[in-house]
C-alpha cells in the first residue's frame, strides 16, 4: 500500500483536475445522487475511508452530519483540511490508515468506501474490518471500478479491439488518473465479500453509465448538454443493463443485526 500512497502523491494535480473537470463532477453528483436514497436525515456519523481532498466529506458536512474523513495521502489531507478551514466546516481529518482507525473507539452510521478496494492486496479482508466500525443496522457505500467498463474504454474509446480482448483475461488495470496499476473486480466477488463480511446488499448502481464512454470530451464543457447528461445518468444508474456496463460499480449494503 505504500507504493500505492506514493502513487497519489505524485498524481496530486492531476487528480484535483479530474475532480474539476465535468465528467469528475457528475462522478460525486451521481454517488451521491445513490446515497441520498437512504441517507435521508441529518446528525449522522460518518467514516469516509479514503477521503482523499474531502469532496464527499465536505458535502455531507454540510448537510449537518459528523464526518471522519482518513486518508494516507498527507497531501491530500492539507488539501481537505484547507478547504474546510475556508468553508467554516468542522470535519475530522486525519492522516491515517484503516487499520490505525481499528485501534481508536467509536462506530459508525454511515462509511463510505469510494475507490479504494482497487489499491490494497486484501479488499475482502478490508471489508470484514470495515464492518467492525460499523453501527449495528448502518449502511455502507462502496464504490469500485468496474471489470467491464475496462474493457468497453478499450473497445469503444480507445479503438482498440486487441486490448479488450486482452481485457477480459486480466483483471488488472492501469489508472491514468493515479498512473498507477489497479485491481478491477466483478459485482458477484463485491456481493460476496460484503456477505462474508455481514452485510446485505440493498442497491446495486452503475456510476458513468453511458456518460464514460463518449469520447468528445469538448462537448461535456457545454453546459445545457451536461445538465440534460446528469439528467440520463441519474436515470440509467439503477436500471440493467446500463449499470452493467458502467465504469464504476456503486453499492449500498446494511450491516445486519
Amino acid at each position: 500500500m505504500a507504493s500505492k500512497t506514493a502513487a497519489f502523491s505524485q498524481s496530486i494535480q492531476s487528480y484535483l483536475t479530474y475532480t474539476k473537470m465535468p465528467w469528475g463532477q457528475l462522478f460525486y453528483a451521481t454517488a451521491w445522487h445513490q446515497i441520498d436514497r437512504f441517507l435521508e436525515e441529518a446528525g449522522q456519523s460518518i467514516l469516509d475511508i479514503g477521503c482523499g481532498f474531502g469532496i464527499t466529506s465536505s458535502e455531507y458536512a454540510r448537510r449537518e452530519n459528523q464526518v471522519t474523513g482518513i486518508d494516507p495521502t498527507p497531501e491530500m489531507i492539507e488539501i481537505a483540511k484547507q478547504s474546510a478551514a475556508d468553508h467554516r466546516m468542522t470535519i475530522d481529518y486525519r492522516v491515517s490508515t484503516l487499520q490505525e482507525e481499528l485501534a481508536l473507539p467509536g462506530r459508525y452510521d454511515w462509511i463510505f468506501c469510494h475507490n479504494v478496494l482497487e489499491y490494497v492486496e486484501e479488499p475482502g479482508d478490508l471489508l470484514k474490518r470495515i464492518g467492525s466500525k460499523q453501527n449495528e443496522r448502518g449502511y455502507l457505500s462502496l464504490i469500485a471500478h468496474n471489470p467491464v467498463g475496462k474493457v468497453m474504454k478499450k473497445a469503444v474509446i480507445l479503438k482498440d479491439p486487441e486490448e479488450a480482448l486482452h481485457g477480459l483475461e486480466s483483471d488488472r488495470e492501469y489508472s491514468s488518473v493515479i498512473q498507477t496499476d489497479i485491481t478491477t473486480y466483478p459485482y458477484e466477488r463485491l456481493q460476496q465479500w460484503l456477505q462474508e463480511a455481514g452485510y446485505e446488499v440493498l442497491d446495486r448502481c452503475g456510476i458513468h453509465n453511458i456518460y464514460g464512454y463518449i469520447a468528445d470530451n469538448e462537448i461535456k464543457h457545454k453546459e445545457e448538454w451536461h445538465r440534460q447528461a446528469v439528467k440520463l445518468e441519474l436515470e440509467l444508474g439503477r436500471l440493467s443493463p446500463y449499470r452493467d456496463i458502467a465504469v464504476f460499480t456503486h453499492l449500498i449494503a446494511r450491516k445486519k443485526s
